[in-house]
């Protein structure tokens, strides 16, 4: 059985994200999969997700946010039950096509498929080759939970040498992980990286859809629900920054939350309230 897993913890991500990107999974796959999230708080989630309790594994408040560790108990043996192949998603991806491309290589491949950590300088422009290896990014990736049971086990009989040596949950699991394998370039684009002129030429030319990319990832700021909004809003960071909203993001969010389009709720009201399906 394949399990599409995402976790949700604190206020930063609300429950509208989970909606919408299960209804991205029902329609970007066209096989049978349970979809699990964990979560200190199951309200407002769709039917048909399944909501089970984040696993204890005696993080400090300090490492939830700091880190993203929580994400490692994903990986503990048996928490998935008996799924053969299973996929994590982060809460601000936009999926742009079938999944089955994704699925089909880690089942013939094996090990762990990731996104490969993009570049926030000039090397984001050259060709793969000539870039330096930043290691995995954890948005999203698919493997074998059976192959995998040593994440969790490792970091839960030594946290303090994961936190020294990596820092975050991604370049714990990309040192780790058996058999570790990137996904093949411009599958996973960021939209910071990808989609956004910065400054000053953000005046001048309008965000970017990667069109022949499969998935469009919103690592940091700003986040897909904040460009969905009516009116005239500033959003982004100080160099890479929009106004109001981005047509294809909104047609995504609102497409998943089952809102008919022609009641988008009056001009400045927020999506988040929108209906569930």
């Amino acid at each position: 059985m394949l399990t599409v897993v995402c976790l949700k913890w604190g206020t930063a991500f609300p429950a509208a994200s989970v909606t919408v990107l299960y209804n991205a999974v029902r329609r970007h796959l066209d096989i049978p999969f349970r979809f699990t999230c964990f979560t200190d708080d199951p309200s407002g989630l769709a039917p048909g997700i399944e909501a089970r309790p984040i696993a204890d594994i005696g993080l400090p408040p300090e490492r939830w946010r700091s880190g993203c560790w929580p994400k490692l108990t994903i990986f503990k043996p048996g928490i998935l039950g008996g799924a053969d192949l299973a996929v994590y998603c982060d809460l601000d991806i936009v999926i742009q096509a079938p999944l089955a491309p994704f699925l089909e290589r880690a089942a013939a491949m094996g090990g762990l498929h990731i996104i490969r950590e993009w570049h926030k300088s000039i090397f984001h422009f050259l060709p793969l080759w000539f870039r330096p290896n930043r290691g995995g990014q954890s948005a999203f990736f698919v493997w074998r939970p059976s192959e995998q049971k040593h994440i969790f086990e490792t970091f839960a009989a030594d946290p303090e040498t994961a936190y020294r040596i990596d820092g975050n949950d991604q370049r714990y699991i990309t040192r780790v992980a058996m058999n570790l394998h990137y996904w093949p370039d411009g599958w996973c684009v960021s939209f910071r990286r990808t989609c956004l002129w910065s400054r000053p030429f953000n005046f001048l030319f309008s965000v970017r859809r990667p069109r022949d990319a499969k998935l469009v990832v919103f690592h940091g700021i700003p986040r897909p629900w904040d460009l969905v909004l009516e009116g005239n809003q500033r959003w982004g960071t100080k160099w890479k920054f929009g106004f109001g909203p981005v047509g294809w993001v909104k047609d995504y969010w609102e497409r998943g939350l089952g809102a008919p389009t022609a009641d988008r709720g009056a001009p400045g009201s927020h999506p988040l309230a929108g209906p569930r399906p």
